[in-house]
């Protein structure tokens, strides 16, 4: 039995293991983004239209309100505005070369699998440097991409793609940042570069932000933890500026400048002109307008037609937990039949229930052990503790305004998922230091009940034609896979709750 538990231990550390879970996460992304309808529940018009919008323009500041665009809002003053105009380039070129329009949109899909892909390979990087264990770091990434709106979410024309590589970035920087300090070190390019991602990050994704603020918690304490004092800061700072080459100097000032500029130019800009940052729909377009976008339709509508709302936030976030687990591991069907829910799967779904109500008792049981000593597992509390935090806070202000728990989606989670995997990693290692072959058990059980019918096998499970583009391909693929899957997979309900993501 040791020798088992050694072999599968080393097994799970092998690059071999990471490429085989990159390449099967490629092909499952893949499957969804040549076979479902467009569009995918999760925003893609509204992605792809503001795409097509910005196809029209050279610059990413438009002027004006375009028109025939009350669907995607305010779009003049949205400051999750980089995706979509970097995107409009390979949409301009796709344009030129190709007439259908069903294969500029997989194209595009294809390009935003790649973009995931991509994100897990940097944060491979981020998830070893904190854990310093390859064997963790790989089942983590595993178990994320059977996640089933993980790779459905990677198949759809959307900024969280975009969003998932830059976050990795900046968390990658932030490690270097940390091993500076801890040498006495301080690199200007490194604080730079990684000032620079997360005002661009902003720029793709505003929820981006308390991630951001995350970040610069946990660099000051950082600095003064390693030097204790703003001259022994300063005079770090003050040795590196000096041996820097002038063209580097200039070459940061001018990175900096751009991406400030652009920050302040929607940020800022809105901050002055309508008193915050992220202004509603309303404060800058006339209601007229703002009727014909989904998302401030609905909380308008439901905000004059609430009854009394339990404004018990104990009660609410219960809700709001369920609502996140729920729709981490649900199917959800497209436009045919108005985007319905389907249940998750048994096995993954109560996988993650129990990793994560033993994850929480662990890490309140070990605290004072978990963080010790271990600066980067605290960098991970921060950034999981703000981000979640802030989450929480923007939905149960919108269930006071609204009346309804609404837009609360799984999907938020993902950029944080594999931090907060770090921090119940660390809750394992402490607890069971003396008995690494259960750590391997654990592994294992969860790591196969996630494949259980995680991942792309929920959507091959629970689809049916109505969710596939009208091909004989895309509907003779997903037949076959089912008639397959279906015999060694226990599926649990199929029941429709009827609700819209």
């Amino acid at each position: 039995m040791k020798r088992l538990f050694t072999t599968l231990s080393s097994v799970f550390a092998s690059r071999a293991f990471f490429v085989a879970t990159l390449i099967f996460f490629v092909l499952q992304a893949l499957w969804i983004a040549v076979t479902a309808l467009y569009p995918m529940a999760f925003d893609e018009d509204f992605h792809f239209g503001i795409i097509q919008i910005y196809a029209t323009h050279w610059s990413p500041f438009l002027t004006e309100h375009p028109a025939n665009a009350d669907a995607f809002g305010a779009i003049v003053r949205d400051p999750s505005y980089l995706y979509h105009y970097l995107m409009s380039f390979p949409y301009r070129w796709l344009q030129e070369l190709v007439a259908d329009e069903t294969t500029r949109i997989i194209v595009l899909r294809i390009i935003n699998v790649v973009l995931f892909a991509y994100a897990l390979v940097v944060f491979r990087r981020v998830l070893q440097r904190i854990t310093h264990s390859n064997a963790f770091t790989n089942i983590a990434i595993a178990i994320l991409t059977f996640v089933p709106i993980v790779p459905q979410l990677a198949a759809h024309i959307n900024y969280d793609n975009l969003l998932m590589v830059l976050v990795a970035w900046c968390f990658l920087l932030v490690t270097d940042v940390n091993r500076q300090f801890n040498a006495g070190r301080v690199d200007i390019r490194t604080l730079v570069m990684l000032l620079v991602l997360c005002l661009l990050a902003s720029l793709v994704k505003y929820p981006f932000l308390p991630i951001f603020i995350g970040i610069i918690l946990f660099v000051a304490y950082d600095a003064w933890r390693n030097f204790g004092t703003w001259p022994k800061l300063q005079n770090g700072l003050s040795s590196n500026y000096k041996i820097l080459a002038t063209r580097t100097k200039v070459g940061l000032l001018l990175l900096f400048l751009v991406t400030g500029g652009l920050f302040f130019q929607r940020f800022g800009v809105n901050a002055i002109t309508y008193h915050t940052p992220i202004p509603s729909c309303e404060k800058v377009l006339p209601i007229e307008n703002c009727s014909s976008y989904g998302p401030w339709i609905r909380d308008y509508t439901l905000g004059n037609t609430k009854g009394d709302v339990d404004p018990n936030p104990f009660a609410y976030s219960f809700s709001w937990v369920k609502g996140l687990w729920w729709r981490l591991f649900f199917a959800v069907n497209g436009p045919l039949q108005s985007y319905a829910n389907y249940p998750p799967l048994p096995f993954p779904a109560t996988a993650a229930v129990v990793l994560a109500v033993t994850m929480a008792v662990l890490l309140v049981v070990y605290a004072k052990r978990i963080f010790r000593g271990q600066p980067l597992i605290i960098f991970s509390g921060i950034v999981v503790g703000v981000y979640c935090t802030s989450l929480w806070i923007e939905n149960y202000l919108m269930y006071l305004e609204t009346g309804q728990p609404v837009a609360i989606n799984g999907r938020y989670l993902i950029p944080v998922l594999l931090l907060m995997g770090v921090l119940g990693w660390r809750g394992f290692h402490v607890a069971l230091a003396r008995r690494p072959q259960l750590k391997v058990a654990v592994a294992t059980v969860v790591l196969a009940c996630f494949i259980y019918g995680g991942g792309v096998f929920t959507y091959i499970l629970r689809s049916d034609a109505s969710w596939y583009f009208p091909s004989h391909t895309a509907v003779r693929m997903n037949d076959t896979a089912r008639d397959v899957i279906a015999p060694l997979i226990i599926e649990g309900s199929k029941q429709t709750d009827g609700k819209q993501p």
